[in-house]
């Protein structure tokens, strides 16, 4: 599953991430701009944020079954996280983490991450390692494991507190891009100045056909 905000869509210029989302995965819109416009053509689309389902799944009873493993970030953030979920969700059951290299991954690295996923049965992966990184390894993953497997971006960082979540208000009315931006410019510009300009320019030119 991949959650889909307005900078993954500046990506699919590249016809091979495209083809990510077009063939057997589950696309929902998590930024609201790109809700938005997708409503205009469907009624049919799906809008939840990352954070969000990762909440809510991490919040279900017990006699559900998940197994949560959790891929991304470092090995101190994810201590941290771990920390949280076992507070504020002690029914959630994650039963892994793993903290990738900050580089592109290799096949020693994927023999790696499916080795702990099988050895744990994990039923519920969720990659937050960056986009576009991430939607790669959540399709490989999916490809070969029995699992539900999720992009949620910033998810493990705004679960954990390491990074401020932008408010309910911004949020409604499709400015948490720019509540982010201001809270941390130097990290994010170049990704919301180019990337929401070429979201723009994508967005127009497939709307003309």
């Amino acid at each position: 599953m991949h959650f889909v905000n307005a900078y993954t869509v500046s990506l699919t210029e590249n016809r091979t991430y495209l083809e990510l989302f077009q063939h057997g995965s589950v696309n929902v819109a998590d930024g609201t701009p790109l809700a938005w416009l997708a409503r205009r053509k469907s009624d049919h689309v799906a809008h939840m944020r990352g954070p969000d389902a990762f909440r809510a799944l991490l919040d279900s009873a017990p006699d559900t079954g998940m197994r949560h493993f959790l891929l991304g970030g470092t090995e101190k953030s994810l201590a941290r996280l771990q920390s949280t979920i076992a507070t504020r969700y002690p029914q959630a059951s994650v039963v892994g983490s793993f903290s990738p290299p900050f580089r592109p991954l290799e096949p020693a690295d994927h023999q790696e991450i499916d080795v702990m996923l099988k050895r744990t049965r994990a039923n519920v992966v969720w990659v937050g390692i960056g986009t576009p990184k991430q939607d790669y390894e959540v399709a490989r993953i999916a490809a070969s494991h029995p699992a539900v497997v999720l992009a949620v971006g910033a998810a493990f960082n705004f679960v954990s507190g390491d990074v401020v979540e932008a408010p309910v208000f911004w949020r409604r009315t499709g400015l948490e891009w720019a509540y982010r931006f201001g809270r941390e410019p130097r990290r994010l510009w170049r990704r919301y100045v180019f990337g929401n300009l070429r979201f723009v320019i994508l967005a127009l030119r497939r709307h003309r056909g």
